[in-house]
C-alpha cells in the first residue's frame, strides 16, 4: 500500500511538471510567434527519501573504507613520532617520493661538507701547481656530483678527495653511516609492506547482490564468493559483520554497532561458493521482514582472508552490502556445470551474479517459526483425534 501511494504521488508530480513546461511553451509562442528551440531546465525538487550512495556507506563495493579522521590534536607531530608506521602505511608513490627527497637532501648536505673541507684546506687560495684537497672540482655542480659518488658508489672517478683534506675522514665516515641508514630503512619498509596482508581491491570476487531465501526450510542470507586465482585458498576464512543502529539497555544510541553473524561452514574455494547465514533466534536478522528490509538502514561487511597457493602471502578481500542490495525471495542461478567433451568442470562467469525469483514468505524468520509451530501443533492434534475415533488402528498398533 505504501509503495502504491508513493508511485501515485510520483506520477502526479511528473504530470504537473510537464504541464508547467507546456504552459511556459504556449506563453512563449503567444509572445514571439514561433516555437522555442530551447527548453529551460527547472530546478529539481529535493527528494525526501534517503538514497544510499558511495558517501553514505562505511565501505564501498571495492573494499575501500569510507572513514576519515579529522580534528586530530598534534597530527603532524604524531606522524613524526611514529615514523615507522607512517612509512609502512604510506602509499607507494609517496614512499618513493619521500626516499627520493631524503637522498637529494643527503647529496646536497655532503656537497656542502666537501665544499667546506675544500675551503678549510685552502683549495680556493692555492696555486695551480700546489696539491689540492679535492681534484677535478670547479663549481658547486662538481661538489654535488662528488656527493652523489660518495653515497651511491664505493670508488671515485674524475672527482676524488686526496690526503691533503683535513675533514675528509669525518665526511666519509658520516656518508657510510647515512648510506646504511637510508638503504636499511627503505629495504625494511619495503619488506614489511610486501609481507603484510594485502587488501585485494577486487570487487569481482564477491557477488554484487546478496539474497534472502528459503534453504532447507529456513530463511537464509546468501552471497557468493569466487577466488579463481587461488590467493585465499590456504587457511581461507570468511566473516560477515552487521553494522546498524542499536539502543543499549541504558537508552544510549549506538549509531554504528558491529555484530558478527554466524556462517555455515563453506568448504574449499575451488569454484564459486555460496556463503550462508541461517536466520535463527540468535541472528540479528531474526525480526527482519521484507518490509523492514526496505525501510531499515544497515550495512553488511563481508571479508575473505587467506594465503596464496603460489607465494604463500596473506591476502584480504572485502566488500559490503547495503539493505537495498539484498534481494528478498531470490536465489542464485547455478554457474557450475560439467563439460563431458573436455571432461572438466566449467564456471559461467556471466551467471555468477544472476538471481532467480523464488516463492518466499515475506514475513520475518521469527513470525515464520511461529506459524510453523502452530501448524505442527494443529497437525498433531488432528492425528490424535484421528487415532481416538479409529479404535481399530489403536488395537492394531498394540
Amino acid at each position: 500500500m505504501t509503495w502504491c501511494i508513493y508511485l501515485k504521488k510520483e506520477c502526479l508530480y511528473r504530470h504537473q511538471f510537464y504541464l508547467d513546461i507546456l504552459t511556459e511553451m504556449d506563453s512563449k509562442m503567444s509572445v514571439n510567434g514561433h516555437f522555442p528551440m530551447v527548453i529551460k531546465k527547472r530546478p529539481k525538487r529535493r527528494n525526501r527519501k534517503i538514497q544510499y550512495n558511495e558517501e553514505n556507506r562505511i565501505m564501498n563495493k571495492r573494499g575501500r573504507l569510507n572513514v576519515y579522521l579529522y580534528k586530530i590534536p598534534e597530527k603532524s607531530i604524531r606522524y613524526v613520532r611514529d615514523l615507522w608506521n607512517t612509512l609502512v602505511n604510506m602509499r607507494w608513490r609517496w614512499l618513493m617520493l619521500t626516499v627520493s627527497l631524503i637522498n637529494v637532501i643527503a647529496y646536497f648536505s655532503f656537497a656542502e661538507l666537501f665544499l667546506l673541507d675544500a675551503w678549510v684546506s685552502g683549495d680556493f687560495n692555492s696555486l695551480p701547481s700546489e696539491p689540492k684537497c679535492i681534484n677535478g672540482v670547479h663549481n658547486f655542480t662538481s661538489f654535488f656530483m662528488l656527493g652523489i659518488e660518495t653515497i651511491t658508489t664505493t670508488g671515485y672517478g674524475y672527482f676524488h678527495p686526496t690526503e691533503y683534506c683535513y675533514l675528509v675522514w669525518l665526511i666519509l665516515t658520516c656518508s657510510t653511516l647515512v648510506t646504511i641508514f637510508i638503504d636499511g630503512a627503505f629495504i625494511s619498509v619495503v619488506y614489511v609492506k610486501m609481507s603484510r596482508p594485502a587488501i585485494r581491491i577486487n570487487h569481482t570476487m564477491f557477488s554484487k547482490k546478496a539474497v534472502i531465501s528459503l534453504r532447507n526450510g529456513k530463511l537464509c542470507l546468501i552471497f557468493r564468493i569466487n577466488d579463481s586465482t587461488g590467493k585465499h585458498w590456504i587457511g581461507s576464512q570468511v566473516r560477515l559483520f552487521l553494522i546498524t543502529q542499536k539502543v543499549s539497555v541504558e537508552g544510549e544510541l549506538l549509531p554504528n554497532y558491529i555484530n558478527e553473524l554466524k556462517l555455515v561452514p563453506h568448504g574449499i574455494l575451488f569454484w564459486p561458493l555460496e556463503i550462508i547465514h541461517e536466520i535463527d533466534s540468535e541472528s540479528p536478522l531474526w525480526n527482519i521482514s521484507a518490509q523492514n528490509l526496505m525501510l531499515t538502514k544497515f550495512e553488511l561487511v563481508a571479508t575473505l582472508t587467506g594465503n596464496s597457493v603460489l607465494t604463500g602471502q596473506t591476502s584480504k578481500s572485502q566488500t559490503s552490502y547495503l539493505n537495498d542490495e539484498i534481494q528478498w525471495g531470490y536465489w542464485f542461478s547455478p554457474c557450475l556445470s560439467y563439460n563431458y567433451v573436455k571432461n572438466e568442470y566449467t564456471v559461467n562467469k556471466k551467471k555468477f551474479d544472476t538471481t532467480v525469483l523464488l516463492d518466499t514468505p515475506l514475513c520475518s524468520a521469527r513470525h515464520l517459526s511461529k506459524v510453523e509451530k502452530e501448524i505442527s501443533k494443529k497437525s498433531l492434534s488432528l492425528n490424535c483425534l484421528h487415532l481416538v475415533h479409529n479404535p481399530e488402528i489403536n488395537i492394531h498398533e498394540r
